[in-house]
Formats: C-alpha cells, structure tokens, sequence
C-alpha cells in the first residue's frame, strides 16, 4: 500500500481540527500509517507511534515508544484519537484491550480502525475482527458512536480491507 492510500484510507472528520492533537499508533510497525496520520493532522499535531520492535522516524511530530501495547503500560497521557492500524488482529481479548486504552481517549477522543474485514484467522491475522465485529466490538466497549470510513481491497487475502471510527462523545 502507498503512503497515498493509506491517507485516503484513515482520511476523516476528526483529523480535520484546527488546533494541534496528539495520538497514539499502537502497532506502528514500519510507520505507513503513521506518516499517513502526521501528513493528515493539524500541523504541530504529536503522535506517539508505539511497538515492539524498533522503527525510525526522522519527524518531530512522531515520538516512537518501543513498548508491547498488549502488555506494557502507555504513557500517562490524554490523547484525542489511537490509531490501529492492522495491530488489532494480534489482541485476543479485545473488549478488556479497548476498555482499557479507552481511559486515555479525551472526553471526545476517537478510536481509528483499519483490519482486514475477515472472520477466520490464519498465521498473519490470528485474531481477526471484521467490520460487523468491529461494530459490536465498539458498543459493548461504551463508544457513543461507529462508522465505517472506507475499504480497498487486500493485496493478501483478495477480501477488503476496511477503517472505522469509534467515537467516544459527539
């Protein structure tokens, strides 16, 4: 995927704001996403691009944390979205995982999604969450709202690949 998709991907209302924001990236990985979410925040925005392996970013508004965000715990910080993006297939328990990452997201913090929109899991995605899941997944974890923000298809597994947004106030 091209830093130019992923952008079309995430691209939503929220990262639309006037006054800088910060983020978090769990799952970063090699930062496609990432660079997608700085090219789309406010300038001046912060994100803090978490995973367990490390990754160089040559960008003041991106502070890499190299933390397992499953285990360890993140900063102390009150942030206006999280990003996941293809990090939470790898989370087993993903009510207790959203209920616990939700008390970072401020007052109307939002959570961006993008998974592969498939229900059997295979040796890449061994806990998969399809955009209906999804959907399940945000009102049983108290977010206010949930919208799907588009797909493109899979270079992997021929299905899509979907973005939602799980918003915590209005």
């Amino acid at each position: 995927m091209t830093l130019a998709q992923a952008k079309e991907l995430i691209k939503c209302d929220p990262l639309n704001a006037s006054q800088p924001q910060t983020w978090f990236d769990l799952g970063c990985g090699s930062g496609l996403f990432t660079k997608a979410l700085n090219g789309l925040l406010p300038q001046d925005s912060l994100i803090y691009a978490v995973d367990k392996q490390g990754t160089a970013f040559n960008n003041k508004d991106i502070k890499f944390l190299q933390l397992d965000f499953v285990k360890d715990p993140l900063p102390n910080v009150s942030v206006d979205g999280i990003l996941m993006a293809n990090s939470l297939h790898y989370v087993k328990d993903k009510l207790l995982f959203l209920t616990r990452i939700k008390n970072h997201l401020k007052t109307r913090g939002v959570f961006l999604l993008v998974e592969y929109d498939i229900e059997t899991s295979n040796q890449w995605v061994p806990y998969p969450i399809s955009l209906l899941s999804a959907g399940t997944l945000s009102t049983q974890a108290g977010f206010e709202s949930f919208a799907k923000i588009s797909d493109r298809p899979s270079v992997f597994n021929g299905r899509k690949i979907y973005s939602a947004l799980f918003s915590r106030g209005n």
